[in-house]
């Protein structure tokens, strides 16, 4: 493991005890482990399979988040920053990310990865332009998205380039209709922004940018108080607006889901802040939805990962996550502040990256079920752990048994940088700068060419 060792300082050290002794860890899902391959009905919106959860299923795995005094006691600052990635021979990718959903409910997947000549590249479903290349329905190779060059940062669908222009594709917040705030782009487009970017994030319905002049901007839909404060949550394709207390942001995040939503920064001190609704928002807080950015109680937070209403980050090497209550039925309307606040994640060693997913409900046979969020993370060793849902074998241990606690991938020839994930299959960025991919194939999201529709342990993408 790479650890930075020095003491902690006596607040942080109190607030992070205070922390991880009240913090338990919740059931990432719901629903049953299945081998089955067969596709979801259409009305479903996905791939995969999801049997008819029981009642004892239904319950929350409650796990102690393995943070105590003694560990606390003895532990320093961990260094937590992504392992470096050494191209041992071309191609090879720098950054993974997920594309957002073609439509509310949809659950078409697919990966875009940056490659280290500065050009984009895209695998699996292309229902909403998210390959970047029109008239293609789905491709399982991996291919270049048109028109990008010299790419500096990528976010979902959406890349910056030396120049600071950003440049958008797929479906999105991408302010290029006067009547909605979310347009499909079947190839690149540029984004009017008041200045050239750092970094840029998305969600269906609300975009943010950093711009080079250190300021934040976002735009979109205002239902969540993401764009501003100050303007009427009625205020639907907002254009780009400065939130000023988010100014000097390292780097931001966006989660949007259900009329639940919030943003996020990180800062060069390692605080995180959030604007917009409970319980996105990861914080309490007296309104309804709270545009104004303030502190989450995390401190040296390295980065932020979202999915619709859930958000997950790691601070001092330790995976918390928080967002939408576990509803265990589509009757059922629990409490909206159950997992308002960050849970820490139990894992064997500390990690660099975190990524999940939403949850969703899922009709087969005529039985609805719910399929809980699932997560994954690298370590500082250089392992991936998945827990979940591993009925198409996303989980990579090479079985599909529902995964109860965090299982080892297996397989993986290099330790891994980064990971990503969507319901049914996940993605490595190895240190190599190779990308291997495992779960359901049905979108040819494995990117490995294979007709396999579905695989337990990783296949490398065939990058172009």
């Amino acid at each position: 493991m790479r650890f930075t060792r020095r003491s902690l300082d006596p607040r942080a050290y109190t607030a992070l005890l205070a922390l991880a002794g009240a913090s338990l860890i919740t059931s990432v899902t719901t629903s049953c482990s299945s081998s089955d391959d067969r596709p979801m009905s259409e009305n479903d919106g996905g791939e995969g399979s999801a049997d008819a959860a029981s009642d004892g299923a239904l319950e929350d795995d409650v796990v102690d988040a393995g943070t105590d005094d003694v560990a606390l006691v003895d532990a320093a600052l961990v260094d937590a920053s992504p392992l470096p990635i050494a191209c041992e021979a071309a191609p090879c990718a720098l950054a993974l990310s997920t594309p957002l959903p073609s439509g509310t409910g949809a659950r078409e997947e697919g990966f875009c990865a940056l490659l280290t000549d500065g050009t984009v590249a895209c695998w699996g479903a292309n229902n909403a332009g998210q390959l970047g290349i029109p008239d293609v329905a789905q491709s399982a190779s991996a291919v270049r998205v048109p028109g990008l060059s010299d790419i500096t940062h990528l976010d979902r669908t959406c890349a910056v380039d030396g120049d600071g222009a950003v440049w958008c594709w797929g479906r999105g917040p991408f302010l290029q209709s006067d009547a909605s705030a979310t347009t499909v782009q079947t190839s690149p487009v540029r984004l009017a922004l008041p200045g050239p970017a750092n970094k840029v994030a998305v969600s269906e319905w609300v975009g943010c940018a950093i711009l080079r002049d250190a300021s934040v901007v976002c735009w979109g839909t205002n239902a969540t108080l993401q764009v501003s404060a100050e303007l009427s949550t009625s205020a639907a394709n907002t254009q780009p607006h400065a939130i000023d207390l988010a100014a000097s942001a390292k780097d931001i995040a966006v989660a949007y889901g259900a009329s639940r939503g919030a943003t996020f920064t990180t800062h060069e001190d390692g605080t995180l802040s959030s604007w917009g609704t409970a319980p996105t928002v990861g914080r309490p807080t007296p309104l309804t939805a709270d545009g104004w950015p303030s502190p989450v109680a995390l401190e040296h937070v390295t980065m932020v990962s979202t999915s619709g209403e859930e958000a997950c980050a790691v601070a001092n090497g330790v995976g918390w996550c928080w967002g939408a209550a576990d509803a265990r039925s589509t009757f059922d309307i629990p409490s909206a502040q159950l997992r308002g606040t960050p849970r820490a994640v139990d894992m064997p060693e500390p990690i660099t990256r975190i990524a999940t997913t939403q949850s969703y409900f899922v009709t087969n046979d005529y039985v609805t079920s719910v399929e809980k969020r699932r997560w994954c993370a690298t370590t500082t060793s250089g392992d991936v752990y998945c827990w979940g849902l591993n009925n198409m074998g996303q989980a990579g241990d090479g079985t599909k048994e529902f995964a109860l606690s965090a299982v080892r991938v297996q397989g993986l020839p290099a330790p891994a940088a980064e990971v990503k994930v969507m319901p049914y299959s996940t993605c490595a960025l190895l240190t190599s700068g190779k990308v291997y991919c495992w779960g359901n194939n049905a979108h040819g999201q494995l990117g490995s060419t294979t007709p396999t529709l579905s695989v337990s342990v990783p296949r490398e993408v065939v990058l172009p």
